[in-house]
Parts: structure tokens; C-alpha cells; sequence
């Protein structure tokens, strides 16, 4: 079966396979404000992460629109299973040219980088610390396979009806 945004699927009783046709593009970003405090703390948790969030559920909800063939916003648990003060979201797209014009120009990732050099710029500094870890990953190093999973799972979320 062959899917017209860019991804082959093999379908064997519950198995999905799906193979994307080129190379795919996953980023990982984090946000850790473990030290953050006082007005940086309460900008971040009222400002900068509610337009993260945002940005996330877009991208989860109508990112293959953008090229974001699957995204999930996450929160790292301590060893306890307790939700500690760090996030990220972590997300597959069809090139990495798609993630830059969607961080470039999208109103969801401006909005994002926005509140953040706004706190910059107010502050001077900032004790949040944030990453982002970008893979192009070629076809040959892919396989995504789902057995019995929810529609939406990973890649899932991309197919065409």
C-alpha cells in the first residue's frame, strides 16, 4: 500500500509496517527549569510553556499538514514514576527542511521563541536550560513496525485514511 504523504505501508494481520521513502528528520527538544526560581520560574510556567504546549498539540494534532509525520510532548518522570521539572518534545519529519520552515515561520514556534527573548531580553539571562538534538536518519537505518497499537501511535497518526 502507498501512502501519498511520503510513507509506505505493509499491513499483516495486527503488524504495521511503515517505511517512510527518503530520509526522515527527528528532533528531540528539551527544557529542563529545575533552576529556575521567583519571576524567571513563573514566566516560564505561565508565559513561554503554555505557548510550548500549544505548539506541541498543533504539531501532534495537524503536523503532517507542516511535515511532521508524528509528535509527542513528554514529561520525564524520576525514578518513583513523579513528574520532575523537565520536558520534551520529540518528533519525526519528512525533511529537515520542513522542521526549519516550520520553526522559521509557523505562528505556533514563533510564538514559542517569542516569549522566550522576551524573558531573554527582560532578564539578561536565564538559569532554563534548553537543547535540541536533530538526526536525519537515511532509509536504510529506518523501520517503524506496530503490532495491535492505537491508530494514532508514532507514525500511525500520518497515514491517510
Amino acid at each position: 500500500m502507498h501512502d501519498p504523504g511520503g510513507l509506505d505501508v505493509e499491513r499483516e494481520g495486527d503488524r504495521i509496517r511503515v517505511r517512510p521513502r527518503g530520509s526522515v528528520c527527528l528532533i528531540r527538544s528539551g527544557q529542563d527549569w529545575t533552576d529556575t526560581a521567583g519571576d524567571e520560574r513563573e514566566t516560564y510556567l505561565s508565559d513561554i510553556e503554555p505557548n510550548l504546549r500549544a505548539g506541541m498539540d498543533f504539531l501532534e494534532r495537524d503536523g503532517t499538514g507542516v511535515g511532521c509525520f508524528a509528535n509527542r510532548y513528554l514529561t520525564v518522570l524520576d525514578e518513583q514514576g513523579r513528574p520532575t521539572e523537565r520536558s520534551y518534545g520529540l518528533s519525526w519529519w519528512r525533511t529537515l527542511a520542513e522542521l526549519e520552515r516550520w520553526s522559521e515561520s509557523h505562528p505556533t514556534h514563533l510564538a514559542i521563541f517569542s516569549s522566550f527573548g522576551k524573558m531573554v531580553a527582560a532578564r539578561g539571562s536565564t538559569n532554563l536550560r534548553l537543547y535540541h538534538e536533530v538526526s536525519v536518519v537515511g532509509p536504510d537505518e529506518q523501520w517503524f513496525e506496530y503490532a495491535g497499537c492505537h491508530e494514532r501511535t508514532g507514525l500511525l497518526g500520518a497515514l491517510d485514511g
